[in-house]
């Protein structure tokens, strides 16, 4: 059965998005071209193989967990870095548990079979950086102070003649009861 790349994340608003491509665009000009350069900014929760029929399963059970979720204030106000020579901007200590739920809630609605899954929120600035450019990048930027609201998961698919990951579906949060939490009420 043939398969795609998806990739489900915690997508930042359009003002966000467009601080983040600044950024990235200093980056390079200091640095060279760099792995995720020219990725929207988004916060990983997944990556998957799955058919056109996969993702019809999955649509109404990533709609039906998005529709109970709250959206989350989220600051950004330091850097951090992976030994895989990630570079990024980290999720605040308030909002970040709350991302991690979200994230255990889909893991464990969609059973996503020898996916990636990102157990630590975070917005990517770039990817593997070898020490003397995540040098670079620390002393390039100033402390960050980015927020915005999480309000919406986008799922992706993986464009291949783009090397890039194309938005294909928007699920928002709604805060609405999920009828399993009214019946837990009930009793």
């Amino acid at each position: 059965m043939y398969s795609d790349k998806y990739s489900l994340c915690f997508q930042p608003d359009a003002t966000l998005i467009e601080q983040v491509k600044v950024m990235k665009l200093q980056l390079g000009d200091a640095i060279g071209w760099y792995n995720s350069k020219n990725s929207l900014a988004h916060l990983t929760i997944a990556e998957f193989q799955a058919s056109e029929k996969d993702i019809e399963r999955m649509h109404q059970q990533i709609l039906r967990c998005c529709s109970g979720f709250t959206p989350v204030e989220t600051h950004l106000s330091s850097f951090g870095t992976y030994p895989n020579g990630t570079f990024f901007l980290e999720v605040d200590a308030i909002a970040k548990p709350q991302l991690k739920a979200y994230a255990q809630k889909l893991f464990q609605t969609l059973q996503l079979k020898n996916a990636y899954k990102c157990t630590d929120p975070h917005l990517s600035i770039g990817r593997k950086l070898d020490e003397t450019k995540i040098q670079q990048a620390h002393a390039l930027f100033e402390k960050p102070n980015l927020s915005f609201c999480c309000d919406l998961i986008v799922l992706r698919r993986l464009n291949m003649e783009r090397r890039q990951f194309d938005n294909i579906s928007h699920y928002p949060f709604l805060s609405q009861p999920i009828e399993e939490d009214l019946q837990l009420t009930l009793f």
